[in-house]
């Protein structure tokens, strides 16, 4: 013992260095390090060629605690750094021993990372693949994916990104939408794809903001029901946990609507307050002057006559004060009657409508118009009656269903020599994972009118003959009450609201949308590539954005705008892009956009019918995102189809210019079949690599036009043979 003494350090490393790979521990033997009440970040940790086989000569819950051994990057906790430890029951796990052959104390250094070849079973024994998943860390596969492997290969599991539901359903071929099962596309937020309605000062954002509310709620019940119709009316009980949820989805959105509808209701009443007031008045005077010049041409006096006028004004101050009053507890009236109606028009879009489209929460405001209008006449109409001789023709009804201005609320205007605040939002709608889109929607004057023409066709009883439902009654005939109205090739009267899966002849494509900038004009296309058939669909395309055609660059442009990609098919997902404005005064394109860049090329976007064949534009060449310093003349940039490129630079060695080679013009032709055509065809995205030794920074992107075309040449030499 004493020699064993004199030989021994007790340092760690001076006596040896004990290596150990071991599997963690079911979480049964972890007590409560794993129930977060524990100690430190240590596991119970079985360990190879130290510990049996057999959980009876040594029971899990005896086993070692082992200390995981914390990265420099990860923090100690110190000054409020730390990373969470992401070490689970069943992960094999390599370490050293503290005490070195004693082997006591374990630490772990790190974790093997787990393979498709492990098994997702429960515990069995020791040593043997089990899941990581815990009584704490549940998965259903809703946000993450089923996989525990974490192998550098495409199988590997994926983590989710920012698309919505339906997006991540349609992907991997769920619900029978014909997508891909092996991609396991997950999103990472229910909230992904929501809108949010910013705080603003525009007379339609109450509308707006309720039209948002429509199109989440139409969003959320999809994902509930998983594109089933008939919900509330059709489903059975055997799915009646379906019902509880679209029921709670009902009433969620149904106070949400009714404060938008509130606050309508007091715009309407107060603008219809604003407008009875000068007609009173001038109804007042116009019954004086009537009365005066009677009298005074009968009597001939003047005193009688001013007197008799203010009589015949004074038979009127009581039945317009009880106008004036009464308008608040009308409002208040409507209100409290609105919530059972706005819970009604719900209902509907649940059993019949199967994706959402603008027109059908167009249609819902309509509804809710249509109540108001109603609920206000009811309670104006019978203290009109007082007042009809001074009202001179005007009606409040015909008013309230004839102009826009009713429903809109009060714009806070600027007077002369106020500025505008440039916190201004360039959009007063978001997109949660997307970003800002344009908040363009249908001008409440239509709205209005569909509202009319609907009330018009449930007082002329039309729909019976046209089998057009009428659920909703006195509010009039639309079509999200009709179960046909997510049926391929439906229409009615009030126009084309088809509300069932997107066809693709029945939508617009890929659109690119404009706006912000504080300009206007700007027009674009999308150019596509990696063109596919649409999956189980027999027909049409679809394809990545590979670029974007500037069709017009527009005006008046302070700050770049915003560049939206929307495929209004509802297939395309992930495509983005940016534009470039021209910031030199001198120029003659100062304050128009001159370019447009793909940021990410996004899939499965709508090919419409105007499909374009598009090459690379040699004139211009690319198009110079960033560009960078340092660069020489004489550096060179490839592309990924193996074109060259001459640079220009300023003397910062700044490139502001890339040239096509000429020669290869001919390489082209030939690729293509033929020494006539001179443009290859650009049918995947195209890269550019900066020979350079010197310089750094620049981004390139393609710059994409359509096919010219093609032309004979000039015909140099004519030689007739005459035999």
């Amino acid at each position: 013992m004493l020699e064993e003494s004199l030989l021994k350090t007790n340092f760690l490393g001076r006596d040896g260095f004990r290596w150990w790979i071991g599997q963690v521990a079911p979480q049964e033997a972890q007590g409560n390090q794993i129930n977060g009440a524990g100690w430190g970040n240590r596991f119970k940790v079985r360990i190879l060629g130290y510990h049996p086989y057999s959980v009876i000569d040594l029971p899990d819950e005896d086993l070692p605690w082992a200390q995981a051994l914390l990265g420099c990057t990860d923090g100690s906790g110190a000054a409020n750094r730390a990373t969470s430890v992401r070490i689970a029951p069943g992960d094999s796990v390599l370490g050293f021993f503290l005490d070195g052959d004693n082997a006591q104390i374990p630490v772990i250094l790190g974790v093997f990372g787990r393979t498709a070849s492990v098994p997702s079973t429960d515990y069995v024994g020791p040593f043997v693949p089990f899941t990581g998943y815990t009584g704490r860390i549940k998965n259903d596969g809703s946000k993450l994916a089923t996989s525990q492997s974490n192998d550098s290969n495409a199988a590997a599991q994926k983590s989710p990104r920012s698309v919505d539901k339906q997006t991540a359903d349609k992907i991997n071929g769920n619900n029978g939408t014909g997508g891909d099962p092996t991609k396991k596309e997950i999103t990472s937020s229910g909230a992904i794809g929501k809108k949010v309605t910013a705080a603003s000062t525009k007379r339609d954002s109450t509308i707006k903001k309720m039209t948002n509310d429509i199109d989440n709620f139409v969003k959320r019940v999809n994902e509930i029901t998983g594109g089933i119709t008939g919900a509330i009316g059709g489903l059975n009980e055997g799915i009646s946990n379906i019902k509880k949820d679209l029921y709670r989805e009902i009433d969620n959105m149904t106070a949400s609507i009714k404060k938008g509808a509130s606050r309508m209701i007091r715009d309407m009443t107060k603008n219809l307050s604003d407008k009875l007031e000068p007609v009173l008045k001038g109804g007042l005077q116009v019954l004086y002057d009537g009365v005066y010049a009677t009298v005074l041409a009968a009597t001939g006096s003047d005193p009688i006559a001013v007197k008799a006028g203010t009589i015949a004004q004074a038979l009127f101050i009581g039945p317009v004060k009880k106008i004036s009053d009464a308008i608040p507890c009308i409002a208040n009236s409507v209100i409290n009657g609105i919530g059972d109606m706005i819970k009604g028009v719900l209902e509907n879009i649940v059993d019949n409508v199967t994706n959402f489209v603008s027109c059908i929460a167009d249609q819902a405001i309509g509804a809710i118009m249509n109540h108001i209008i109603g609920g206000v006449t009811k309670f104006l109409q019978p203290l009109l009656g007082a007042v009809d001789k001074i009202l001179m023709g005007f009606s409040p009804l015909s008013w309230l269903r004839s102009t826009a201005d009713a429903f809109l609320g009060l714009a806070d205007s600027l007077s002369c020599e106020a500025i505008s605040p440039e916190f201004n939002l360039v959009s007063d709608e978001w997109i949660i994972g997307k970003g800002s889109s344009d908040d363009a929607g249908t001008p409440i004057s239509e709205i209005l009118n569909t509202a009319n023409e609907a009330a018009t066709l449930a007082e002329t009883a039309i729909g019976a003959v046209q089998d057009i439902a009428s659920a909703t009654g006195s509010l009039g005939v639309f079509d999200f009450a009709n179960p046909s109205v997510s049926v391929p090739g439906f229409s009615s009267i009030l126009g084309n609201c088809y509300a069932g899966p997107p066809e693709l002849g029945g939508c617009g494509g890929t659109k690119i949308k404009i706006f912000g900038g504080n300009g206007e004009g700007g027009t674009a296309k999308a150019i596509f590539g990696a063109i596919g058939q649409i999956a189980n669909a027999g027909r049409g395309l679809t394809g990545s954005v590979l670029g974007v055609d500037l069709v017009n660059g527009g005006g008046g442009y302070t700050f770049p705008p915003f560049v939206e990609i929307v495929d209004e098919c509802g297939r395309g997902y992930g495509a983005s892009a940016r534009a470039i404005i021209d910031y030199d005064p001198d120029s003659p394109t100062y304050q128009q956009i001159t370019d447009i860049y793909v940021v990410t090329e996004g899939e499965n976007y709508t090919i419409g019918d105007d499909l374009v064949d598009y090459v690379p534009d040699d004139t211009n060449g690319p198009i110079i995102v960033e560009s960078g310093e340092g660069y020489d003349p004489d550096d060179r940039v490839i592309d990924s189809d193996g074109n060259e490129y001459t640079i220009k630079t300023d003397d910062l060695g700044r490139i502001y210019n890339v040239i096509r080679n000429s020669t290869d013009g001919a390489a082209d032709g030939a690729a293509d079949g033929g020494g006539d055509l001179k443009y290859k065809s650009v049918t995947n995205t195209v890269e550019y690599d900066v020979i350079t030794s010197t310089g750094s920074g620049v981004r390139l992107k393609p710059r994409l036009i359509p096919r010219p075309k093609e032309t004979q040449g000039q015909v140099k030499r004519v030689i007739d043979c005459i035999e």
